[in-house]
């Protein structure tokens, strides 16, 4: 939902453009699409993506504490339209079922020492999450409960005990484990330095920026164009095939309508039809 100041049609369509370009970073796993010329021109008329939209008047405050109506924006894009253009151009595609990832964070600013969870530091975990929204990007959180507390420290992270850390890790179940620290280094300077674990895959990599939230964005931006590297789905232009997969154990139409439904929402398929 995007917060609007009227209904007005041209305010509409600017707010269809915003969504349109964050949708696509959504989907494709990074924010290279919309820096495409060929997309770039069709996000002025991207009404035409447009399943539904709706407006929802919220209750709120504003600055002195006085509360007010505040008015949003929801859009819903045709998911298949969506994918079809970054096909067309040659754009990944991430599946609806994402790859979670825990992340394991040392937080070291004029707060202290800790370690990120909902608890010690619920505001970096909204940035966070709300990056990884944005992104399409599920994340985990430890709960450093007695349990996660009896194995892992914040020497531990700090020095990568990776033996310690995927013991915690393993009753959270992540598809990828994100290990690093963000750093206050002074006014208006911030360093984070990330290890991402996957698949047997290892990715290292250090950022610095002006403030806390840039780190985040950041650390999120580059997850996520990691893992599309594993699990968003490439297209080639003249490369699609044709494949007959036998299935058994079909007891009658019910569990063939489910095995079709199944095949056909996977982003890899275009269309399945059942031949004897």
């Amino acid at each position: 939902a995007l917060p609007v100041s009227d209904q007005t049609t041209d305010l509409r369509r600017e707010a269809f453009e915003s969504a349109f370009k964050s949708v696509l970073i959504k989907v494709s796993g990074s924010d290279e699409a919309q820096k495409s010329p060929a997309i770039l021109k069709l996000a002025k008329s991207s009404s035409r993506y447009v399943k539904q939209f709706s407006y929802e008047a919220r209750a709120g405050v504003d600055a002195d504490g006085v509360a007010i109506k505040r008015l949003y924006l929801t859009v819903n894009f045709d998911q298949q339209l969506i994918e079809q253009l970054l096909r067309q151009n040659n754009f990944p595609i991430w599946g609806r079922e994402r790859p979670s990832s825990l992340l394991i964070i040392n937080s070291d600013s004029v707060e202290g020492l800790q370690i990120v969870t909902g608890d010690s530091a619920p505001k970096m975990v909204e940035l966070l999450e709300a990056a990884g929204l944005k992104m399409g990007v599920p994340t985990l959180f430890p709960l450093m409960d007695l349990e996660d507390i009896s194995q892992v420290d914040v020497s531990d992270v700090t020095l990568r005990h990776f033996k310690e850390i995927n013991n915690m890790a393993a009753r959270y179940w992540p598809d990828a484990l994100v290990v690093g620290e963000i750093v206050e280094l002074d006014l208006d300077r911030w360093q984070g330095a990330w290890e991402v674990r996957f698949a047997d895959q290892v990715f290292k990599w250090q950022f610095n920026a002006v403030n806390q939230k840039a780190i985040i964005d950041e650390l999120i931006a580059h997850l996520a164009g990691v893992l599309a590297l594993e699990y968003a789905l490439e297209f080639q232009q003249g490369k699609q095939q044709e494949l007959r997969l036998k299935v058994s154990s079909v007891k009658d139409i019910n569990h063939l309508i489910s095995v079709q439904k199944y095949l056909g929402s996977l982003n890899v398929v275009e269309s399945v039809r059942v031949s004897l």
